[in-house]
Formats: C-alpha cells, structure tokens, sequence
C-alpha cells in the first residue's frame, strides 16, 4: 500500500512535470517562462490598480425624466477632470472638462477601451451615449469613454447661444438675412466681453493634449478612437499626436483639415442634391410622381426671392407663430434634411409640396435632422483658427466664381463674419500636415453626403499607409446606425488589424426608394 501511495505520488508529480514542460517548451526555462508571465501579469495588475484609483474619484452620472439611454447612463460613472486652458503657461486658469465612463462588463477589461470623438466641432461627448449604445459588443471586454471637449458641454465657459424666449421673439419680429447676420454678431460680442475665457485655447490640438491627460489619468495603455465628421478630424488630430499611444482609429464622415470650412460647403452639398436630383430623373415612379424636378426645385428658388408666408406650429405646446420663409432659409432647411439617408428620401416631395404653398413637410424634417447641439463659441474657436486662416483670396475667388444650385449664404457668411473679430491663435505647422501614421484606420463614407463626402475620406486615406476606406451607397452624413457598419467596427477593435476583415455586407446598400405619396414610395416594405 505503500509502495503504490509512492508510486502515485511520483506519477502525480511527472504529471506536473510535463504539464509545465509543454507550457514552457522545456523545463530548463521554466524560470525565464515565469518571469515572462510575471511581467504580463504585473502590467495587468497595475493597470488595473491605476484604473480602480482613478474610478474612485468617479460618481453615478446624473440622469432625470428627459435623459436619453437612461439604462445605459445609469451604468456609467462620471467626474470633472482639470487641466490648464494654457499648457504653456501650468499657472494659468484651470477648466474642468466633464469625463463619462461606461465600465467593461468584465471584471478585468482590457488596457484599451474605446474613446468616443464628438462632432460639431462644439457637440459634448457626453451626449454620445446613443452612439456608445451601437458598441454595446465592444463593451464586453472594453470601457467606453466620452470627454466633453474643452469648450462643450454642460461646463463651457462660453455658450454664445439667445435662449428659447429670445429666439421666439425674434421669429415673430422675422428680420431677414442681414438683419439675422446682425444679431449673431451682436451676441458674439457680447459672449466674448462677458466670458473670462481665453477663446484661442479651445482649438483641436490642445484638446487632443487634455484627452492624452484623461486617458493617463485612467490608467489605459493605448486606446481606440472612434470619431465621425468633426470627431473624425479630433481622432486624426490624436493619432499624429500620440502614435505611440493609439491601438486603432475608426473614423466617418471624414472632414480634415483640408476641407476648410466654409470654403467647400457650396460645392459639396450641391453634389449631393444634385445627384439627388438625377437618381429622381432616373426612377421611375419618382420621375412620373416629380416630372423634371430639377426644373420644380428652381422654380420654387426663384420665387422664394421674395419671402413667403408661413405658420411655424411649436411641436411642444402646439402655439404658432406667424412669420415668412426665404431662399436663404429654404435652402438652409434642405441642406439640413440632405444629412440624413432616411430624409433625403423625401426631398422630392418636400419640393412639391413647397411648389404648392405647403412649407410644414421641410419645417417640420429640418427640426427633426438639424445637427446636434453646438456651442457657437467653441465652434468658432476650432474654425476661425484652424479653417478661416487656410482661406487664401486665390481659394476664395476660385469657389466664388461658381454658380452653385444649392449655395449656403447664411451658413457661410456667419463664419467668414464672426472670425474677422473672433480671437485665434498660431496653430502649429505640424498640426497641417497631412496624417501619415502606420496604425490601423477604418474609414466610412457615405455616398450622398453634403458636408463630408468621400473625396475627403479618400484624401485622408491615400496619407495612411494601414488604412481601409469604405464607401456606402445611399448614405448621407454618417454611416454608423446598421447591423451591418457596427459589426466590421467590433471585429476590427476586436483583432486590432485591419487584416481578414470581412467588410462584404456594405455592397447591400442603396439609396432608399423616394417618397411619391405622403404615404412613402410604391413599394412594399420599403
């Protein structure tokens, strides 16, 4: 009995023996095995440590009955992150920027989580959370983060914006685009004497400086962006900063540096509408519903020269108001609904219906799709000295000689009008240059957008040696909400490579069939 219990036990012991073995290839390396797996597991360890020190100056964020993805938000942890509004100058004043952290589902997530980029530029990140919702696979292994940048968000020092009580009093004094431009002015001035900020610190490279501060202060080794239109730009910005801390970049609606806003806008929305315009012509119970409705469209231009009247109904509390629309007014509506795949569908019938007196369909889609929240100030901060100092008089002469069919007056004289006096700074030259990293970048156009389309995507992807870019057909301004976009994003974050990603599912779409009744198109389930 003896001799067996002996015997086992040395059986038991070259059990253990050859199971080390095959783990270490052989059992004279054992000790160079442990301490390879020591060094690994030491980094996770601190990692986490550092992220379980940094979570405890977190707190449940703050939700009431209007908080969109209660669920979700009722999952995360917020804070208020400080740093320097002038890096150059650690004494100047300090701003605090909003940080939101929905955490892993696991218990030992990954070093690299997942960092949301706003657009705008001006949109808080915060209010990202129904993108973070797309991601909901990701957050399996990974946090999701979302900073407001300096500037946005519930704590920017400026907001340049009239309340709801102003606004309306100004529709039913209904000035026209002059009398409009006027106003904006008059308020910029105004937030500008009235803030105690230093607007020239609230560009894009510095803001890529606070999230690199928020992402060490985290604990996180590298991280993955995902940015679209503006954030695009923020996530670009970021890789050419911090390479070396960047895992993966997924970018949409691609607006570099080189599109120059406002420079561009006329060009690239008259694209999209025009092709609009033809995809119409060439349908046909489209073009049988709109016969020439390029022909319609500028007819209805032309008469708007003189502003008509129309009743705006507030959709809150139903009160109207009684004011008039012009050309300027109308196309700025269009140019809103153009953003969205699902909106541009109904152009045709907006058209028709405006040839016929009847403006509520546009006013109504142009609430529904107008862009998110944007702070006018940090807005101006970005453009004024990022964009407006690329604008040269040899650029400017050559749009301005174009006779664009959708031209966007209101929205570009606003621009070149505010920065003539808003304060800017000297950007650094190296923030111009085009993106050359080699990390792994996914690129997402959309077909038919009016503000970024793919030229600008596929600009920025020529610099980028490891990059992928992909065009939807029938997509507006963003490709992000489909089964089809969120899977190839949560593969690639997954493997990290852009290698064996299967992208075939984007070959399925098209432009969705136009409305030729108030009911939708003529087809069935369409």
């Amino acid at each position: 009995m003896l001799w067996w219990s002996l015997r086992a036990s040395w059986w038991i012991e070259m059990l253990a023996v050859r199971k080390i073995s095959v783990t270490c290839f052989a059992i004279l390396w054992l000790s160079a095995c442990q301490q390879e797996g020591s060094v690994e597991i030491t980094f996770r360890e601190n990692f986490l440590a550092n992220r379980a020190t940094a979570l405890e100056t977190f707190s449940p964020c703050e939700r009431d009955a209007t908080t969109q993805m209660a669920s979700l938000v009722a999952d995360s942890l917020c804070t208020r992150f400080s740093v320097p509004e002038n890096y150059a100058d650690p004494e100047s004043r300090q701003i605090e920027l909003k940080v939101m952290i929905i955490p892993s589902l696991s218990d030992l997530p990954e070093p690299d989580p997942l960092f949301l980029l706003a657009g705008g530029p001006g949109q808080a990140g915060t209010d990202l959370v129904r993108v973070a919702q797309v991601f909901g696979r990701t957050r399996t292994e990974r946090d999701i983060v979302m900073v407001d940048q300096r500037g946005t968000g519930e704590l920017s020092p400026f907001d340049c914006q009239m309340d709801e009580e102003e606004a309306k009093v100004l529709e039913v004094q209904d000035p026209d685009t002059e009398e409009i431009l006027a106003i904006q002015m008059t308020l910029f001035r105004e937030c500008l004497a009235d803030t105690e900020a230093d607007p020239e610190f609230y560009t894009t490279d510095i803001a890529m400086r606070d999230l690199d501060a928020v992402r060490d202060f985290l604990g996180y080794s590298k991280v993955n962006l995902w940015g679209a239109s503006y954030g695009s730009r923020a996530a670009l910005a970021y890789l050419q900063a911090y390479p070396e801390n960047t895992r993966t970049v997924i970018i949409d609606a691609i607006a570099p540096i080189s599109l120059i806003l406002p420079l561009y806008t006329e060009r690239d929305a008259t694209a999209s509408m025009e092709k609009l315009l033809a995809d119409c012509g060439v349908n046909e119970s489209c073009n049988t519903a709109y016969p020439d409705l390029e022909s319609s469209f500028r007819q209805l231009l032309d008469r708007l020269e003189t502003p008509e009247p129309v009743t705006l109904v507030d959709s809150r509390d139903f009160s109207s108001i009684e004011t008039s629309l012009s050309r300027d007014e109308f196309l700025g509506f269009i140019r809103q609904v153009l953003y969205s795949r699902e909106a541009q569908r109904l152009v045709p019938f907006i058209i028709n219906q405006a040839l016929n007196g009847n403006f509520q369909p546009v006013i109504a889609l142009s609430g529904q799709y107008a862009e998110a929240d944007i702070n006018q100030g940090m807005f101006l901060s970005v453009i004024c000295s990022e964009d407006y100092s690329l604008i040269t008089e040899e650029l400017s002469s050559a749009e301005s000689g174009n006779d664009y069919l959708l031209d966007t007056e209101m929205f570009n004289r606003f621009i070149l009008e505010a920065c003539q006096f808003w304060p800017k700074r000297e950007v650094p030259a190296s923030y111009f240059e085009p993106v050359t990293e080699d990390k792994p970048v996914l690129v997402f156009s959309g077909a038919y957008d009016p503000i970024t389309p793919p030229v600008w995507g596929e600009l920025v992807h020529e610099n980028l040696p490891d990059s992928l870019h992909l065009v939807l057909d029938g997509f507006g301004h963003g490709t992000l909400f489909t089964q089809c976009t969120a899977g190839i994003m949560f593969d690639f974050i997954e493997a990290g490579t852009l290698d064996s990603l299967e992208t075939e599912c984007t070959s399925q779409f098209g432009r969705r069939p136009f409305f030729v009744t108030p009911g939708g198109s003529s087809l069935i389930n369409d």
